[in-house]
């Protein structure tokens, strides 16, 4: 049986509620992530919040529906980043985020090919000015600004802080994130 069988099944029995992102017309099902993923969504978000409002801005966490294209027509297309910003407090609604966020954090997982190439693609095209794939095991953080329409990389390794380019003043100090994990 594979993940998504598993999580369609127990859904059905009513021990979860099924989550899934749709990308091209494609649902994929999103299983739980592990607990190294999760120390480092728990740490990098208590960083943002403290930082954040000074810029009328706060941080979301997964599970939360963004559809990055809802401003451009496309309301079919949902995502599930591990970590957004909302800066712009008229597209979010109760259980959605319409439109593009200024910048997005993923944590890689078990699929990676997930976040580094499809997702990837998608918040380029959605114009994310920034992205940011973080890397709990090796303790790396790719960093992805928007210049023209294309993601320009900047690489960091977790010993220190990462500055937040769309948000000029915010940092994420990794030292923190990856301590003890």
């Amino acid at each position: 049986m594979t993940v998504a069988e598993k999580i369609q099944e127990d859904a059905k029995a009513g021990l979860v509620e099924p989550r899934f992102e749709r990308i091209g017309g494609v649902e994929y099902a999103m299983r739980s992530p592990g607990y190294r993923h999760q120390i480092a969504v728990g740490r990098i978000f208590g960083q943002l919040d403290a930082q954040l409002s000074r810029y009328g801005c706060m941080p979301m966490v997964a599970p939360f529906d963004v559809y990055p294209f809802y401003d451009k027509g496309d309301g079919d297309t949902l995502v599930q980043p591990d970590i957004f910003t909302v800066c712009d407090r008229s597209k979010l609604l109760e259980y959605r985020y319409n439109g593009a966020p200024r910048f997005i954090i993923e944590i890689l997982s078990s699929n990676r090919s997930h976040d580094m190439v499809r997702k990837l693609n998608l918040y380029q095209k959605a114009g994310v000015a920034e992205y940011w794939m973080v890397d709990p095991e090796e303790k790396i953080v790719s960093v992805l600004e928007l210049i023209e329409g294309a993601y320009v990389y900047h690489g960091y390794t977790g010993e220190g802080e990462v500055p937040i380019v769309s948000i000029p003043g915010c940092s994420v100090d990794f030292r923190k994130v990856f301590a003890d994990s």
